[in-house]
């Protein structure tokens, strides 16, 4: 029999910003409508998603400025827990701090991009990392 949850992709994104997640969400359905998208309002929320909705994620795209747990916290629980540190972590944040970007980094997320201001600019920024991991042609 055919596994349909292979066949099931999803990204997480992990924010606070009720604006962010909508434009978010719309840029990645005009990209490639067949990834579904888990939205989480903070790292505890992240982690809660993990454990309880399945599959994992491909990607986790991930705020750092948010109440609870924040980005910074929930990267280094993702990156200790056996189950999730494969899951390459794009950092997803307003901040354009060099010290932020050098620090996400050296703990495991694989890019860090700054949130543009404008959709078509999150677009295709969004489609440039998706294509990086084979998700778009």
């Amino acid at each position: 029999t055919l596994n349909v949850m292979s066949l099931y992709k999803k990204i997480l994104l992990v924010d606070d910003d009720k604006d962010d997640q909508l434009f978010f969400v719309e840029a990645l359905k005009e990209l490639q409508p067949s990834l579904a998208c888990g939205i989480a309002n903070n790292g505890v929320e992240a982690i809660e998603h993990l454990e309880k909705v399945p599959p994992p994620p491909i990607l986790i795209f991930l705020d750092l400025n948010m109440p609870l747990m924040n980005g910074f916290e929930c990267l280094e629980q993702l990156k200790k827990a056996n189950d999730y540190k494969e899951i390459p972590v794009i950092i997803f944040t307003t901040s354009n701090h060099p010290v932020d970007m050098e620090k996400t980094l050296s703990m495991g997320a694989k890019m860090y991009f700054t949130k543009p201001g404008d959709f078509n600019t999150l677009k295709s920024k969004l489609q440039d990392i998706l294509k990086t991991y084979s998700l778009v042609a």
